[in-house]
């Protein structure tokens, strides 16, 4: 946001020159002023609209018009000053593979996750998020509805070193690109915690090597969004130079595609299983992931029977924004629309921290209404951050959306204030992430 940050200190004349044709200085002014006026939030996090949410809205809108004509005067892909309508790489390439943590952001990432669900009740959930010191953030889950769930040993904590530098690897997990925005291929090599649908425990060996397809375009959330709601989360919250410094600072690129994940999973003692699941993979990056930060987020990842592939979410991170809502639909043709509407209200749907087993979500997308039921078959409970700030239920989902079904990931998260437990391995002192 350091576009908008640095409108505050320019003298009037340029300001008149930048908003010129679009919105007066008068009416500018009037807006920064009102936005200083706050209204009281949905049990004290939700932010709400007040009367002048529509000039705020507006005025952004207009701002954002001013960032894309900026934009499109600069050099593509420069670095520095991604999000809100600029790439932050100049090829899919250059995205689409391991970023560089910088030394002088200690909370930097640099993270990779990958779901996928079938029909038959099958689903994988895999992801590591490499940090500063040697720390990548790591889960595991392979779910076969007649045998049971397999996961790391070391769940729910997702703390782990890396196995090597410059590598989405640990704890047996390897995840690396075949060719950019198509190809990705997943191994793993090591014991599993296998719980058993009678529920008893044991841990057996497991291996694979597994290849994830894209059927997809990617949709990239700095560029790809609808500026509807974008326009919408800011104009709730009230506006000051902090609150856009730390627009600015918790920055993070984050991109997804669907794709299908095959291959075979070899369980030690139990044979061979075939495993071939739909869902999403992303990518993010950026100076600041702090698991502190958010409040909460709920998020659903479909693959419908007829091809579609769906994101539909809310996030609630107080230090930004308290309700920003994104998503897309993507046809089987390559087809996109963005979500430009949903009702998801979080502070009305499980904000007791106990998650529904069922749910129901409307949304627009496009010109297209949609109506999406939701059924949770498990969900595996993890913990993210060296402190657990974060509880995060991954509740493999069976779903209808306009009467055509589907299945996929529903992944909640909740601030957690638990701490670390004595009986997991330390926080290091040097670690910040």
């Amino acid at each position: 946001m350091e576009w908008l940050t640095s409108l505050v200190d320019l003298p009037a004349e340029t300001l008149v020159k930048y908003l010129a044709g679009t919105v007066g200085v008068a009416l500018f002014g009037s807006a920064v002023a009102f936005a200083l006026i706050p209204s009281p939030p949905k049990i004290g996090v939700y932010s709400q609209p007040n009367k002048w949410y529509y000039l705020k809205y507006w005025t952004f809108f207009l701002l954002l018009k001013v960032r894309q004509r900026q934009n499109s005067r600069r050099a593509k892909g420069e670095r520095g000053d991604a999000g809100y309508g600029k790439r932050s790489r100049n090829s899919v390439e250059d995205m689409d593979r391991i970023q560089e943590l910088p030394k002088e952001h200690p909370k930097a990432v640099d993270a990779v996750y990958f779901n996928g669900g079938s029909k038959d009740g099958c689903y994988f959930v895999g992801a590591t998020a490499r940090r500063h010191d040697n720390l990548i953030q790591t889960l595991l889950y392979i779910r076969f509805p007649d045998f049971g769930l397999l996961e790391m040993p070391s769940l729910p904590d997702t703390c782990l070193l890396g196995e090597k530098p410059l590598s989405y690897a640990a704890g047996g997990l390897h995840i690396e690109v075949v060719e950019p925005m198509k190809h990705w291929r997943l191994s793993f090599k090591g014991l599993m915690r296998l719980i058993r649908c009678d529920g008893s425990r044991e841990e057996v060996p497991v291996s694979f090597k597994l290849d994830w397809l894209a059927y997809t375009p990617h949709f990239d959330f700095d560029t790809d969004l609808d500026q509807s709601i974008l326009c919408d989360a800011i104009a709730r919250e009230v506006w000051s130079r902090e609150r856009f410094e730390d627009l600015k600072l918790a920055h993070q690129t984050h991109y997804e595609q669907f794709g299908e994940i095959s291959g075979v999973i070899d369980i030690g003692g139990y044979g061979d299983r075939k495993l071939q699941v739909q869902g999403v993979r992303d990518h993010s990056y950026g100076n600041l992931r702090d698991w502190g930060d958010l409040h909460r987020y709920a998020i659903q990842y479909i693959h419908l029977d007829d091809g579609k592939a769906i994101c539909i979410g809310s996030i609630c991170m107080p230090r930004t924004m308290t309700r920003l809502i994104i998503g897309y639909v993507f046809h089987p043709s390559g087809q996109l629309e963005r979500v430009k509407s949903c009702d998801i209200n979080l502070h009305e749907l499980g904000e007791d921290g106990n998650d529904p087993t069922d749910f129901v979500i409307n949304f627009i997308a496009g010109n297209t209404k949609y109506h999406l039921e939701g059924l949770v078959l498990d969900r595996p409970i993890f913990y993210m951050g060296w402190d657990w700030e974060s509880r995060i239920h991954e509740r493999m989902c069976t779903y209808k959306v306009n009467n055509i079904p589907g299945w996929g990931i529903s992944e909640w998260c909740y601030r957690n204030y638990t701490g670390r437990p004595n009986t997991f391995k330390p926080k290091p002192d040097k670690t910040d992430a």
